[in-house]
């Protein structure tokens, strides 16, 4: 795939994110706490693709796009009770 296929084809999939995120606004969950949820692992996907989801992109912002995915899943999981931690390799 040509590099600026790649680009369109990963901004097209973080719009369609952003646009799953806006119509959550419009339906009726059962479990309140699931909508935050589902709207936040929408913007962490958006982001990965955007970020790493393109031909050439830089391994080098990895680090910077896991630490930024992580605390908004965390910031997702902190209503329900939850929290992101770090797990110790043995």
């Amino acid at each position: 795939m040509a590099e600026d296929d790649a680009q369109l084809d990963a901004e097209a999939f973080n719009m369609a994110c952003f646009r799953l995120t806006r119509a959550l606004e419009g339906l009726d969950f059962a479990v309140p706490e699931a909508q935050p949820l589902a709207r936040g692992l929408l913007r962490v996907v958006g982001r990965v693709v955007i970020d790493l989801g393109v031909e050439g992109a830089d391994p080098e912002v990895w680090p910077n796009t896991r630490e930024m995915a992580l605390q908004w899943i965390d910031e997702a999981l902190r209503p329900l009770g939850h929290k992101v931690t770090r797990v110790r390799k043995p």
